[in-house]
C-alpha cells in the first residue's frame, strides 16, 4: 500500500516531531499530548501488576485462613439424591442436597443436609467438608479463582487508566479543534478584508 494514502502512516507522520514550518503550535502540542497519553498507558502497567497482586494475595490469604479450619469426613447418605431437572437451556447452579450421617471425632453421630453428586443412592459414602464447629461447609475454593481475580483486577486498572487518558485527550482535541476552526475563520475574514481593500476603487 502506498504510504502517502495509508491512514496509519499519515497519522504517524502527523504526530512525529519534525521541522515542518506549516505545523502550528497546537499541532506540536498535540504530538506531545499523544506521546504523553501513550506513556501514561504504559506506565499504568506497573500499578496494574501491583493491584492485581494485592487482590490475589488478599483472596489467597482469606481462603487459606478459612481452609485451615475445615476438614473432611466420610458420610453415609440416608436418602437418594433428588432428581435434577434436565434442560437444554438451563445449567444447574448447585449440587443436589440430601440427608447424610457421619461420626465426629468424639464418636457422636451427626445428621444434616449436605450437597451430594447427582444420582447418588442412599447408603453410598460421600465426602463432606466441615467447619470448626462441625457443621457442613463449602469446599475450599479452587486455587485458580484467586489468580483469576488478581488478573481481572490488574486488567481493570489498565483499562481504567487507558480510558481516562483517552477521554482526556479526546476532550482536549475537540476543544482545540474549535479553537483551530475559529482561528481559520478569522484568518479567512482578514484575508477577505485585505483582498477587498486592495481591489476597492
Amino acid at each position: 500500500m502506498n504510504k502517502s494514502t495509508n491512514p496509519v502512516m499519515l497519522r504517524l507522520r502527523l504526530y512525529r516531531p519534525d521541522g515542518n514550518p506549516l505545523r502550528r503550535p497546537s499541532d506540536r502540542l498535540e504530538s506531545v499530548l499523544v506521546l504523553a497519553t501513550l506513556t501514561l498507558v504504559l506506565l499504568s502497567v506497573w500499578p496494574a501488576v501491583l493491584g492485581g497482586r494485592l487482590v490475589f494475595e488478599t483472596a489467597w490469604q482469606d481462603e487459606h485462613a478459612r481452609s485451615g479450619t475445615r476438614y473432611q469426613v466420610t458420610a453415609t447418605l440416608l436418602q437418594d439424591a433428588p432428581p435434577s431437572r434436565v434442560s437444554f437451556t438451563e445449567i444447574p447452579s448447585e449440587r443436589p442436597v440430601t440427608a447424610a450421617r457421619w461420626a465426629t471425632s468424639t464418636g457422636t453421630e451427626r445428621i444434616a443436609q449436605v450437597p451430594v453428586p447427582p444420582a447418588a443412592k442412599a447408603g453410598s459414602p460421600v465426602t463432606v467438608w466441615l467447619d470448626a464447629s462441625g457443621a457442613p461447609a463449602p469446599p475450599p475454593t479452587d486455587p485458580a479463582v484467586p489468580r483469576m481475580r488478581g488478573m481481572a483486577a490488574g486488567l481493570l486498572i489498565m483499562l481504567a487508566a487507558a480510558f481516562l487518558a483517552l477521554v482526556s485527550f479526546v476532550v482536549w482535541r475537540r476543544w482545540m479543534d474549535r479553537v483551530r476552526y475559529r482561528e481559520w475563520e478569522l484568518a479567512w475574514e482578514r484575508t477577505d478584508e485585505q483582498w477587498r481593500h486592495r481591489h476597492r476603487p
